[in-house]
């Protein structure tokens, strides 16, 4: 198998797989590995050159973007591999239609990382943790909760938490909430999963988004970026929402109207935002985001954990190898409409 090339995309800011692991070593077991670097994000002409005589690419989630152009121009392209779960910077109608399998990264190597990244964000904005730590570091001790209400915040357990998507990460956090933290109210909205799954775990399943942004006081977002999800969250559901309610999202900054979320900070309805993704990725310090004290933003870094990363790079290179010998790869994007079996053996 020492002929196949394979591509690794390096983009600035992207270049996380095989950092900390032996993957691309493991790798060149596999064939011809090239890391294939790129100092901005590149249009789909140049990225379909660059990658001409490659079979397979691994690449970041978010970018590069792999779009109908870039699957017209280039045909030796036949597995994409995103080393993490967001694949919306692969339009996969398209790369189904040109022959190429999509593959992505089992929801077990970053379901414990993200789950408990977000409790702790939800915590964060909850108790207001950033702001009572700022005056702190501004010589203000004494501005202590039964001195000042704006530190007053409700017990966790008293809450109502809506989750919505329950794959891997969502149904990891209802978990950890309910069991955890005593909360008995978890409610979840998610289309594709059977009711029945969310009722045996103990959980409400609620079909209708908007009775869940009605009643839950604090709102979880673990749902894919796609067309249906995209901006999922804007004006008109901030307006079904409780008043003082609180927003975490660790999957896609897309899922909500940036500037929606604005408005309903600044107005007050939102009381809190714990968001390790944000539209635009990376911000600069003159976002709108960032003027809010009650708003936590971090860099995209949920699944930084050793245990996670170290699943990432075994899943991609397992994955690979999978591929090149016409086995069931795990895990394929929309599986009924992939079959690895289509593409046995492409270099037997």
């Amino acid at each position: 198998m020492n002929h196949i090339k394979i591509a690794v995309i390096r983009i600035r800011g992207h270049e996380l797989f095989g950092k900390y692991t032996d993957a691309i070593n493991r790798l060149r077991e596999l064939g011809e590995v090239s890391e294939i670097r790129f100092n901005e994000i590149p249009n789909q002409y140049f990225l379909a050159r660059s990658l001409r005589g490659y079979g397979i690419v691994i690449t970041e989630p978010m970018a590069p973007i792999f779009g109908e152009e870039f699957f017209e121009l280039n045909n030796d392209v036949k597995m994409i591999y995103v080393s993490g779960r967001g694949y919306d910077n692969i339009n996969v109608s398209s790369a189904n239609k040109a022959g190429v399998l999509v593959a992505r990264v089992p929801g077990f190597c970053e379901a414990e990382a993200v789950a408990e990244y977000t409790v702790a964000l939800l915590l964060m904005t909850l108790r207001k943790i950033r702001l009572a730590s700022k005056y702190v570091e501004s010589g203000d001790w004494f501005r202590r909760g039964y001195l000042v209400k704006e530190f007053m915040s409700r017990r966790l357990s008293d809450l109502v938490i809506g989750v919505i998507g329950f794959g891997w990460i969502g149904s990891r956090v209802a978990e950890i909430l309910s069991r955890g933290f005593g909360v008995k109210r978890i409610l979840v909205h998610d289309p594709y999963i059977p009711e029945l799954l969310v009722r045996d775990r103990g959980f409400i399943y609620v079909r209708d988004l908007r009775e869940l942004l009605s009643e839950a006081d604090a709102i979880l977002i673990h749902a894919d970026l796609n067309q249906e999800t995209y901006h999922m969250i804007s004006r008109k559901e901030f307006e079904l929402m409780k008043n003082n309610v609180v927003i975490v999202n660790t999957a896609r900054g897309a899922i909500i109207d940036t500037e929606a979320l604005v408005e309903f900070l600044r107005n007050g309805k939102v009381t809190g935002a714990g968001l390790d993704v944000i539209v635009n990725e990376p911000i600069d310090k003159n976002h709108p985001l960032l003027q809010f004290d009650n708003v936590v933003v971090t860099p995209h870094v949920a699944f930084d954990t050793i245990d996670a990363i170290e699943c990432i790079d075994n899943a991609v290179v397992e994955g690979v190898k999978s591929f090149l010998l016409g086995q069931e790869v795990v895990e394929t994007v929309a599986p009924e409409r992939y079959s690895s079996t289509r593409f046995k053996r492409p270099y037997a």
